[in-house]
């Protein structure tokens, strides 16, 4: 079996490597969701900088007050190599000592590193940012050619109201900023090719839990679930990562993702993962009564701006202000968790394992043909980006759908994707299994792209290339032979891992 590696990350590291090399101070902003690997990237950095390993000071902040802080701080100081660190520490004790010991260090040439910057939002650490401010004052106007501070942090709105927010100290302070999202799939598949996961079957079901967070890859490598067959790792994934007294993510998303939030929040989020793509009308049904209508729309307000758990998507072509939009929880992880292995974990409590995993079986392929679709986007997206593939993308639409007074002239295509320069648009169909491209299937598709096309504010997209594609994990030669009959391109993921 091959060990675990570095996977990924070129263009951050290379981006951090220019801004610890470019001969002046800096103050850098690095953030994503949490275990995206904004911590490993630093580690990476410095594993491969002998001079940057042995001047990084690292500390991450804990959810506490200011004596643990400065405490947590002074221990770091002391385990660090460089003595000027060590002397340091025992200086450190409250929040003003903290921060002349950062700017100190970084006169000296150290690079700071402090994660979990967010809870500097908390009312009882928030007088750090003042002292911090001064400090970065003096260090950004002294020419230094060398030192610098990072700070890491999770939570996009607090980390703008720490540095982006013009009420804040450390306002227009920073030098740089880097956004740390998931894995692409041009990562995954180097993941996949080193751990030999060779069935596209098992792609799915990963990224349906896991997207592109590398610590979820990481975990589910040193739980051997890499060596499982095919037919039994829907199930292995369940039961070792989640169900499992001492599986890793079984309290990830309560500890990490659930923790701050109670009440109708959590209740808009359940019934979300259990009823992906809802409208506000079917949303405020199913949490709340009438008289709630006014709290529930400022808890979902929360949740999409705020915390950015919650995806709102508008119809294709809309000023975004329709009131047809549709919601989604936005990480898949957190899908994943809130419709199949928080039930099944609950549920082992009280069933045998067999039991449990038959009745999570069904939720798991719900949760896998919505991420199905989520994925075909963005296969589009990147191999756009990236200039592989056979298409020039310049608009993607999430889907089209509508919502006609008369239901029967519904419409509903899981992919619009346009290529302006070359007037191509291509339609798409997305199915967990390649069976469920059945014959009805294909006449409905067929009827929803005509009457797409035949709709008034669609009409200059007629004269247009039109292509209609197929998508499932994998197709058959002979699937492929059969949908080309029909007009069709098939298209699978084996497709889109040989264009890496």
């Amino acid at each position: 079996m091959a060990g675990w590696g570095f996977y990924g990350r070129a263009e951050p590291l290379a981006e951090l490597s220019r801004i610890v090399g470019s001969g002046r101070w800096f103050f850098c902003r690095i953030e994503g969701r949490r275990r995206i690997g904004k911590t490993t990237l630093i580690s990476h950095l410095a594993r491969n900088s002998a001079a940057l390993s042995s001047n990084l000071v690292y500390m991450q902040i804990p959810d506490s007050d200011e004596r643990d802080v400065a405490a947590t701080f002074q221990r770091a100081l002391k385990d660090s190599d460089h003595v000027l660190a060590r002397r340091l520490s025992e200086d450190v004790v409250d929040f003003p000592t903290m921060a002349a010991a950062i700017g100190a260090l970084c006169r000296e040439g150290l690079v700071i590193v402090i994660d979990e910057f967010q809870y500097f939002t908390r009312a009882a650490l928030s007088s750090f940012s003042s002292f911090l401010q001064a400090e970065v004052d003096k260090l950004r106007n002294s020419g230094l050619p060398h030192g610098g501070l990072f700070v890491l942090g999770s939570l996009h709105a607090d980390m703008n109201a720490l540095l982006e927010d013009a009420g804040s100290p450390l306002f227009g302070r920073l030098t740089q900023r880097i956004r740390l999202d998931h894995w692409d799939f041009e990562d995954l598949v180097s993941v996949f090719r080193n751990q030999g996961i060779a069935a596209p079957s098992q792609w799915l079901t990963l990224w349906t839990f896991f997207e592109g967070v590398p610590k979820f890859y990481h975990d589910a490598f040193e739980q051997d679930l890499y060596q499982v067959p095919p037919e039994r790792f829907s199930d292995e994934l369940l039961t070792r990562m989640f169900i499992r007294s001492s599986s890793p993510l079984s309290e990830e998303a309560d500890t990490w993702f659930l923790r701050e939030l109670r009440g109708r929040s959590l209740a808009i989020l359940t019934f979300l993962a259990e009823h992906p793509g809802c409208g506000h009308g079917d949303l405020l049904a199913g949490v709340g009564a009438p008289a709630e209508k006014t709290q529930i729309s400022t808890y979902l307000g929360k949740l999409i701006q705020n915390f950015g758990m919650i995806a709102k998507r508008n119809p294709v072509f809309s000023d975004g202000k329709s009131r047809n939009a549709r919601y989604y929880v936005a990480d898949n992880f957190l899908q994943a968790w809130l419709a199949a292995a928080k039930p099944a974990r609950e549920a082992a409590r009280m069933k045998p394992l067999e039991r449990t995993l038959e009745l999570a079986r069904p939720r798991v392929e719900g949760v896998e043909g919505f991420a199905f679709e989520k994925l075909i986007r963005k296969l589009h997206e990147e191999c756009s980006r990236k200039g592989k593939g056979d298409f020039d993308l310049s608009s993607l639409q999430m889907g089209y759908w509508n919502r006609p007074r008369d239901a029967n002239r519904g419409m509903e295509i899981d992919l619009v994707a346009l290529d302006d320069a070359n007037k191509r648009i291509r339609f798409g169909s997305c199915k967990r299994s390649p069976a469920a491209h059945t014959n009805a299937s294909l006449e409905r598709f067929e009827q929803h792209v005509s009457d797409f096309l035949a709709a008034r504010d669609h009409a200059h997209l007629q004269s247009w290339t039109r292509e209609m594609f197929l998508f499932s994990p994998l197709f058959t030669d002979d699937d492929r032979t059969h949908f080309a009959r029909k007009g069709y391109v098939a298209r699978d993921l084996n497709d889109y891992a040989g264009l890496f």
